[in-house]
């Protein structure tokens, strides 16, 4: 397995055996959430340059949100590239990029494209705020879990995640909060990556869409973050912490 940071938040490239894919491309411009006014982000480090991209056979997608879902973005990469995405980012893409070969993931449920199969998953919660989780795996002893915004499992879904074994686990280790009539917490912090360990047991552990970025809107106004203290991270021995700081390939 071998991945690259496209972004310092939580674009991917990555590669699982002889099939490469990105995850979450915002590689252009800022990003929108509903209206400026709420909220629009920018990175303070240049992604990644599309034209200086490895080779990819797919696009997922994993959220609806801009920072997940990026329409401009998507515009720009290779039209005959397919988006395989979780059912409100489809829908997204559906509306926004009617001409694209695109294949749904419903939710709890797995679907296979090269080899890799993909599993959604989604929270038991009815409103937005929803952020969901990821499976992917090559071989069932070779796994990769993707939660940009954390996850707590339900047994049904405990069920489904132990029939494999992690690689690596990609998780946000940030807490940021903003009222809760906005979304509430947004990204649970250290509790839940030390959740998701005890009960994924991966190999290794990679933080994600933990980027400090710049921005305006109420949002960012209203929000207390606490970012990952790495040098802390990576005393711990209770998990195989790798910090990467820059857009170097990687090996798992």
């Amino acid at each position: 397995m071998q991945l690259q940071r496209l972004n310092m938040d939580s674009s991917w490239w990555m590669q699982m055996g002889d099939v490469s894919f990105l995850i979450d491309p915002w590689l252009v411009g800022s990003e929108v959430d509903g209206f400026s006014w709420l909220n629009e982000q920018w990175h303070v480090v240049p992604p990644v340059e599309i034209k200086d991209l490895k080779s990819y056979d797919f696009i997922l997608v994993t959220q609806y949100y801009s920072d997940h879902c990026h329409p401009n973005t998507l515009r720009a990469l290779d039209a005959n590239i397919p988006i395989i995405a979780t059912a409100g980012a489809y829908k997204r893409i559906k509306k926004e990029l009617p001409d694209r070969e695109l294949i749904l993931i419903q939710d709890n449920h797995t679907v296979s494209y090269k080899g890799i199969k993909m599993t959604s998953l989604r929270p038991q919660k009815k409103m937005d705020p929803i952020y969901y989780s990821m499976i992917l795996s090559k071989e069932t002893n070779h796994s990769f879990f993707y939660s940009p915004h954390g996850f707590e499992l339900t047994n049904k879904q405990r069920e489904i995640a132990a029939q494999y074994q992690y690689d690596l686990l990609m998780t946000t280790f940030s807490d940021f909060r903003i009222p809760k009539i906005m979304g509430g917490r947004v990204n649970p912090g250290i509790e839940n990556v030390e959740y998701l360990n005890a009960l994924l047991q991966p190999k290794k552990i990679i933080n994600t869409h933990d980027e400090p970025k710049k921005g305006r809107g109420l949002v960012l106004k209203l929000a207390k973050v606490v970012f990952p203290d790495y040098p802390t991270i990576m005393e711990r021995k209770d998990m195989e912490f790798i910090h990467t700081p820059d857009y170097e390939t990687i090996e798992i």
